[in-house]
């Protein structure tokens, strides 16, 4: 199995197909979803004791803090995406040596990067409590604080991405899916504990950072494990460094503009209306990107296999990888966001009251839309980077927040959160169009067969699901009523998808990848 240990850098595994096989990736992919699925039912549990013991505003503290730090963790000059590439590509070619060299490369640029930006947020801390964001006076102590904890943050997450980059392109994905999803649970899960007790925003924001600092360490474990080396840390050996550069130039383009894209909705409501606002828009925001875990899940697998493909000529392959891709999250979204669609918010009166629901409806099912344009998206904006392509992905980011920034600015003084949402969904669908464009083009990847096999079942498939999940919203009243039938009618339609819609050729190769994740013998 890929989850093997060796001693020494010279002993690893030589890299063969089994190590990006078809069974392996479905199998990493469906360990990345069950840990992401993990991950989500800690955050149905905790969100709503967060909110409720902090309060809606200092909620909205906490949220700009992890907005801020998600922000300067993706500031890593495309160190990890480099990272990951090379790392790949020099396994591809059993070169040991160079994925050394390119390893103690990333984890020293990464931590000066993250030194520097923690340094930064210290600075100019005093600027973002009262300048930026609207801090009540009862409030400022424990935000200044608050900026020192994300100063504290960003060197560690930045660590920390260098250490799954590398551990990714050895598909040690039980080893990342098993550190994850028990440092996550005790992030939330003690967030919560503390705030029940009446601690602060600033220590609850504290504890989440300790929780990612153990994260990062138990990732460097593993990662020395697989290469132990005394000198991982050395600055006098760094290899492929101008390469790395070169690549992960456009790629920082990306990363630079991305964060911007993603938060700037939520910095902008702060600004033209209120903290209180910022909890109302970032609770269902955060439920409905989490179906990005599914395309996430999927392409945290395949980024390494584009790249070894790409670099072996694979063209055939490649293709195959990319639309069977596609086909896979067509058939698990679109049944998701049919029930948010419909029954959203029903959804949310279950889980966070009637009120709250009310309030939030709009956002729900603007975003629906958008969000299922942007999971798409997750696949060719991988194959594009895997390609050595990042230079597109950067210009379309580039091109896309001019649209975003002038979108935003008019629709949130206007209508608030439902504007966001509007402009929001807006960028996702252009987003994907831009980069399913560019990949028939440069990557001279189609999707053929998906028109030709995938599409008609796919809509007969929804048509039935959305009848339906109306019938069940026009007959039953009780929202719990709803919810449970809604949840049976997506079960079904993925049983159906599985029947008539998902490829003969795959499924062997499916039911191989879940017989492993179970621990059992692939057939």
């Amino acid at each position: 199995m890929a989850e093997s240990q060796t001693d020494t850098a010279n002993s690893m595994p030589a890299r063969s197909a089994r190590f990006t096989s078809s069974a392996l990736l479905a199998r990493n992919a469906t360990l990345n979803l069950a840990t992401e699925g993990w991950i989500f039912l800690v955050l149905l549990i905790a969100m709503p004791k967060l909110v409720s013991f902090l309060g809606e505003t200092s909620f909205g503290l906490f949220s700009l803090a992890w907005v801020v730090i998600g922000y300067l963790a993706f500031l890593d000059i495309g160190v990890n995406r480099a990272a990951t590439k090379f790392v790949s590509e020099h396994l591809a070619e059993e070169d040991h040596e160079s994925v050394l060299g390119i390893v103690r490369t990333a984890i020293v640029a990464n931590l000066a990067l993250g030194l520097a930006g923690g340094l930064a947020i210290v600075l100019a801390s005093p600027y973002l409590v009262h300048s930026v964001f609207k801090v009540s006076p009862d409030l400022e102590s424990q935000a200044r604080l608050t900026f020192y904890v994300v100063a504290l943050a960003v060197p560690v997450l930045l660590m920390q991405g260098v250490f799954r980059a590398v551990l990714s392109s050895y598909q040690r994905f039980g080893w990342i899916n098993a550190v994850n999803a028990v440092t996550t649970a005790a992030q939330w899960g003690t967030a919560a504990v503390l705030a029940w007790k009446g601690y602060g925003v600033a220590f609850v924001v504290f504890s989440t950072v300790v929780a990612r600092i153990l994260a990062s360490a138990a990732y460097g474990i593993v990662l020395l494990r697989l290469l132990p080396s005394p000198h991982l840390f050395g600055i006098w050996e760094l290899h492929g460094l101008a390469k790395m550069v070169r690549f992960g130039s456009w790629v920082s383009v990306s990363q630079l503009v991305s964060p911007l894209l993603v938060y700037l909705d939520r910095v902008l409501i702060a600004s033209f209306v209120s903290l209180t606002a910022v909890t109302l828009y970032t609770v269902p925001t955060e439920v409905m990107t989490r179906l990005r875990v599914i395309p996430s899940s999927l392409v945290t697998t395949l980024y390494p296999a584009f790249s070894e493909r790409g670099a072996e000529g694979q063209e055939a392959q490649l293709e195959r990888l990319y639309e069977g891709s596609v086909r896979c999250l067509v058939l698990l979204l679109v049944p998701a966001i049919l029930f948010l669609l419909v029954l959203g918010p029903d959804l949310f009166a279950v889980w966070m009251g009637a009120g709250f629901a009310k309030q939030t409806t709009a956002v729900i099912q603007i975003l629906a839309v958008g969000v299922l344009a942007n999971a798409l998206a997750y696949v060719p904006y991988n194959l594009l980077q895997a390609m050595g392509r990042p230079d597109l992905t950067g210009k379309f980011h580039v091109a896309e927040f001019a649209f975003y920034l002038v979108l935003c600015a008019f629709l949130i003084p206007r209508w608030g959160i439902a504007g966001a949402a509007i402009a929001s969904s807006a960028r996702f669908v252009l987003d994907s169009v831009l980069l399913f464009w560019a990949v028939k083009k440069y990557c001279h990847c189609s999707l053929r067969r998906f028109w030709a096999n995938a599409i008609p079942p796919v809509l007969v498939l929804g048509c039935v699901l959305g009848l339906a999940l109306f019938a069940i919203k026009l007959v039953f009243h009780n929202p719990w009523a709803r919810v449970a039938l809604g949840i049976l009618a997506v079960g079904i339609c993925l049983i159906a998808s599985w029947l008539f819609a998902v490829d003969v050729r795959e499924k062997p190769r499916i039911s191989s990848a879940l017989r492993v994740l179970l621990g059992q013998p692939a057939s």
